[in-house]
């Protein structure tokens, strides 16, 4: 039998004479400009696409006054990101052609890794269906205020497989939508903010009335997340000895606070500018549902 000595020199020499690399460097050539071309058409194929999704719900937005903005944001989204997901995939697919790998018998002859390719598209398939019945059945939308698995924030994004909760400390929180069991919408709940001013027993009580009327014709239509108009009830007793005028506006939950301090600086102005004296302790405010 004969021995091959392996730590000749010529013998590596030989070796690597074996090799074709006239061939192999054309072949490594071929597949790379294959897919910068490919990268290329795919990027042109996102461009163009995703400028036809904006100027579809641009001009649906147009025709359709009726749908909300956070709806339309909702949708545009989900469709942005279904288009990318599509081309992510058929990029993929399309790379290992042209490296040369069998996608689909790889795929059948890879049993572990089938298994495991079955699990993650299982918990993917999980994702799309329960994000498509949040959506479908309108259960939030992209500006909602929400408590999604104990997270409490704004929507700012519902995709295919995550929603995105921006919280109340400005971190961004992505839950899973399979995970998504119980939503509470607090955008889709009434709520009032509560404005109480204090007056004194020779207030002009009807004069003030007149001024916060004047106020909300002016601002409150001006306010969409005002949700119907002003609810002044007058002067009520507080129970101390002291009345006030008190008045409720209802407003989505998120926009509550806002307007009750917006409101309040408004009528204060307005009736400071009338020259009507109130009480040192004039303000109460608070919230209900």
């Amino acid at each position: 039998m004969n021995n091959v000595n392996v730590t000749n020199p010529s013998f590596f020499r030989k070796y690597l004479d074996s090799f074709q690399w006239d061939q192999i460097l054309h072949n490594i050539t071929n597949i790379i400009i294959g897919l910068i071309l490919l990268s290329l058409f795919f990027m042109i194929l996102r461009y163009i696409g995703k400028k036809i999704i904006n100027r579809l719900f641009n001009s649906y937005q147009k025709k359709q006054s009726d749908v909300s903005a956070g709806r339309l944001k909702t949708l545009h989204s989900l469709s942005t990101n279904a288009y990318l997901y599509i081309l992510v995939f058929f990029w993929i697919y399309s790379a290992l052609t042209i490296i040369g790998i069998p996608v689909g018998t790889l795929l059948a002859s890879a049993g572990l890794f089938s298994v495991a390719i079955g699990l993650g598209a299982q918990g993917l398939a999980s994702d799309i269906l329960n994000g498509f019945f949040i959506l479908f059945e309108k259960q939030i939308s992209i500006g909602d205020y929400v408590t999604i698995n104990e997270v409490t924030g704004t929507v700012s994004s519902i995709g295919l497989r995550t929603t995105q909760i921006r919280g109340n400390n400005d971190s961004l929180n992505y839950i899973p939508n399979r995970y998504i069991t119980v939503i509470t919408n607090m955008s889709k709940q009434r709520m009032k903010a509560e404005i109480n001013i204090r007056i004194n027993p020779d207030t002009p009580i009807d004069k003030v009335i007149n001024i916060m009327n004047q106020v909300n014709k002016e601002y409150v239509p001006k306010r969409p997340t005002i949700i119907s108009a002003p609810e002044l009830l007058g002067t009520v007793d507080m129970g101390d000895g002291t009345i006030a005028i008190k008045e409720y506006i209802p407003t989505t939950a998120d926009a509550r606070f806002e307007i009750q301090f917006e409101f309040l600086e408004l009528y204060l102005t307005a009736i400071n500018k009338a020259g009507i004296k109130l009480p040192d302790n004039h303000i109460l405010f608070g919230t209900n549902h």
